[in-house]
């Protein structure tokens, strides 16, 4: 229902010097010669055409692209030069870049990727550290399998036939629980891991007197990057006693849940179209129900990184959210996240959430509301219309004055203040004047973050000892994504 014709026109000629030009190493830690091995092994017809239909016309090869909403094939790859560029973005350059932007990597992680497919080897320090991690994870994830698979533990198992999860479900997701933790630190053990790796992903802590797993009672849910690589876990209590229903692996070097989705690794896209669910056994049940294209978000609002892995898959999502306020909630804040080549809908279901609908047998009416999905704006003023009448007026208005406050793009804020407005029987111009004065004054606070940040990192270069490197650890998540970030990490800290 959310097919898109892919079709071809004629070929257009031609290259343009900077997707020619040798990509710069500013990555510290690899090697130029491994960046050019990796350019030079990696077949990028190939590559491209993993993501784009691609169809040869002359010596190159041609098809619509994955950057802008492309009508007819605009993006060239020439083979011989191995480089692609679009005619109508301005899109250009090499594998790694093509790579980078559609699968929202990070340089090294771009290079990582096309170099395990090339068999290269990555040798720098960070880099047998990663490894050193998921080697630790994979290993951890065999042991959870294997303890649910041992039917020892017979109340995960219940548990699982209860939610009506298969056993081809639970394969495919390779579902664990966390039952014995000297039989999990003695397979990490036998593997020739040391202590220290196992606590710094969080899979061990110290507690009083003993070493224990956080993830014991729990069924194991293992979470996969967009290689396939599993990066940390997500557990369920089975316990009704235990104080947190859910918990996730803590942030390290490989892991972050604002960068990642559930579901990543069986994700199948038919259509165009990626669903996005709030829970891990929404994931699991709309898989088993025939919805393969579904992932879920790791128990956090949708953020600007995992918008972008969604924009990477698909053109279309579909947010699928909870009827209870919490998933209303959710729904708006949506409302702040920028997208650029993604067209976004949302459901918020009357009642229940995916997964007990479509275990009730309801799967009917499930894809009736998926039907019935409207455009991200249109549901939130939806929201905000149906809690007129429920809630006290101005601290609606103030609810909606902060969403507004938010919204990235100038056109999307005047629309969204509009409607808001009709919907709240109040003059658009009152909520439009709310919304502008909190937006110059949050863009005053932002500009005069910006200019400390910048004194701060200038006054370093000239005296980098005036602050010690402890305390600059402290501060430096407090600095905003930008070049005064990246100056102090590469040129201030990285040596200190």
């Amino acid at each position: 229902m959310y097919s898109m014709k892919r079709t071809f026109g004629p070929i257009i000629n031609g290259t343009n010097r900077e997707a020619r030009v040798k990509p710069s190493n500013d990555m510290p830690g690899i090697p130029q010669e491994t960046i050019d091995g990796v350019l030079e092994s990696t077949n990028i017809v190939e590559l491209i055409g993993s993501f784009v239909a691609l169809k040869k016309i002359g010596q190159n090869f041609q098809g619509l692209c994955p950057f802008h909403d492309d009508k007819t094939p605009s993006l060239s790859v020439s083979p011989e030069k191995k480089i692609f560029r679009c005619f109508a973005c301005g899109a250009s350059g090499n594998a790694i870049t093509f790579l980078r932007r559609h699968k929202n990597l990070p340089f090294p992680e771009a290079v990582r990727f096309l170099a395990g497919k090339a068999r290269i080897p990555m040798d720098t320090e960070e880099d047998k550290k990663r490894e050193l991690l998921l080697f630790c994870l994979a290993k951890a994830q065999e042991e959870f399998a294997a303890q649910l698979r041992s039917l020892t533990y017979r109340s995960a198992v219940n548990y699982l036939t209860e939610r009506g999860i298969n056993q081809a479900t639970q394969d495919e997701f390779a579902l664990g629980y966390a039952g014995s933790v000297k039989d999990f630190i003695a397979t990490l053990k036998k593997s020739g891991i040391k202590k220290e790796v196992p606590f710094s992903v969080g899979l061990l802590k110290e507690k009083e007197q003993w070493v224990t797993c956080p993830f014991m009672g729990r069924i194991i849910f293992p979470i996969s990057d967009q290689r396939g690589a599993t990066v940390g876990f997500g557990g369920r209590a089975i316990d009704r006693s235990s104080q947190a229903k859910y918990i996730n692996s803590p942030d390290s070097l490989i892991f972050n849940k604002r960068r990642v989705l559930f579901g990543l690794k069986q994700l199948r896209i038919p259509n165009d179209t990626v669903f996005v669910v709030e829970g891990y056994f929404d994931v699991l049940t709309l898989h088993q129900a025939g919805f393969k294209s579904t992932v879920g978000l790791l128990g956090t609002e949708l953020s600007a990184e995992q918008t972008r892995i969604l924009e990477s898959l698909a053109r279309n999502a579909i947010l699928i959210f909870d009827g209870d306020p919490g998933g209303q909630a959710a729904l708006l804040r949506c409302l702040k996240i920028q997208r650029q080549n993604l067209t976004v809908k949302a459901v918020v279901l009357p009642e229940g959430d995916p997964d007990e609908i479509v275990r009730e047998g309801r799967t009917a009416e499930f894809e009736a509301l998926i039907e019935m999905a409207k455009p991200l704006r249109e549901a939130a003023i939806e929201i905000i219309s149906h809690r007129k009448g429920k809630e006290n007026i101005e601290h609606l208005t103030e609810e909606v004055t902060r969403l507004g406050t938010e919204i990235p793009d100038a056109l999307e804020v005047s629309l969204f203040a509009q409607e808001a407005a009709e919907a709240l029987n109040l003059p658009a111009w009152v909520l439009q004047e709310k919304i502008l004065g909190r937006r110059e004054k949050k863009e005053r606070i932002v500009e005069r973050k910006r200019q400390l940040e910048r004194f701060l990192v200038n006054e370093l270069l000239i005296n980098p000892t005036l602050i010690p490197t402890e305390k600059l650890e402290s501060i430096k998540d407090l600095f905003d994504e930008g070049e005064e970030k990246k100056t102090l990490l590469t040129r201030i800290l990285k040596p200190a």
